[in-house]
């Protein structure tokens, strides 16, 4: 698991190079307690040499600094790594293409953020800089707006050791460990199929005759086509879209399955690609 780190923690800067030192040492302590709970990363949308504690003082000065404890150094040499999204997720990088994030400061200003938005997109925890009384919540608000509408959001945060004590933050991480799927209670021939009257209607029956046989699959129907893989996109209702990539046309399906989170959905589709592609 990983952690992603919240670039609006490093303002306000450090008034000089020993302030940059305390803070920088009392993330790199949340992150060893974090170690402890299975995260193994963090995740930054700038290299160690781009993220500024203070003047002429980066995460890099940080890590070859003697000032520094060599032991903490020593765990957080290559743990913050980038960029925000792992390349090899396309479904989340659209997600986060086709929808604008922002930090809500105040209850009134809005600030753009990567790093809280990476971590909605993948339901992880942010980690922060100890900087100010702003970072040093549990829970940071944050605004999706997309197509008009907006919707608001908690990520969990933590900024200091004595957050894992935390009982939010202490489920929040339970509930990290493992991802139950639920099975449908529909029998094969109750699930809906709607399939659109074009050419490739035939293929994509013979995949929905397969699916409705899969114990996650709830109903499926046709959508508008193209893809370079089987799974195209995975949404957080359960939706998995799917394309027919052998197909002439690389006809999709919109598969409702019973995934009820990211997470969820993200592990039934692998299934999915594993039975059927």
């Amino acid at each position: 698991m990983e952690l992603m780190f919240n670039e609006l923690s490093v303002v306000p800067y450090s008034a000089n190079k020993y302030e940059a030192i305390e803070r920088m040492t009392l993330l790199a302590k949340t992150f060893k307690k974090a170690r402890d709970f299975g995260f193994k990363r963090i995740r930054s949308d700038v290299s160690v040499s781009e993220i500024r504690l203070a003047d002429n003082y980066t995460v890099h000065s940080w890590l070859i600094d003697s000032a520094v404890s060599p032991e903490l150094k020593g765990f957080m040499f290559g743990s913050i790594i980038t960029p925000f999204i792992n390349e090899e997720d396309g479904q989340v990088e659209e997600a986060y293409i086709e929808a604008e994030y922002f930090y809500v400061k105040n209850e009134i200003e809005k600030i753009p953020c990567l790093g809280l938005a990476a971590a909605h997109l993948y339901e992880l925890p942010s980690i922060s800089l100890n900087t100010c009384d702003e970072w040093q919540r549990n829970l940071l608000p944050i605004i999706v707006a997309k197509d008009d509408k907006s919707e608001d959001y908690q990520i969990p945060n933590v900024f200091d050791e004595t957050c894992f004590a935390e009982a939010g933050i202490i489920a929040f991480v339970e509930n990290l460990d493992e991802v139950e799927l639920l099975e449908t209670t529909l029998n094969p021939n109750e699930k809906d199929i709607h399939l659109a009257d074009h050419h490739g209607k035939n293929e994509l029956k013979a995949l929905c005759d397969r699916l409705k046989q899969n114990e996650y699959v709830v109903a499926m129907r046709s959508t508008y086509w193209g893809g370079n893989t089987f799974v195209r996109k995975i949404h957080k209702n359960g939706v998995v879209e799917i394309t027919l990539i052998k197909s002439q046309r690389k006809y999709a399906l919109l598969v409702q399955t019973t995934g009820r989170n990211y997470r969820e959905t993200e592990a039934i589709a692998n299934k999915l690609r594993d039975r059927y592609s």
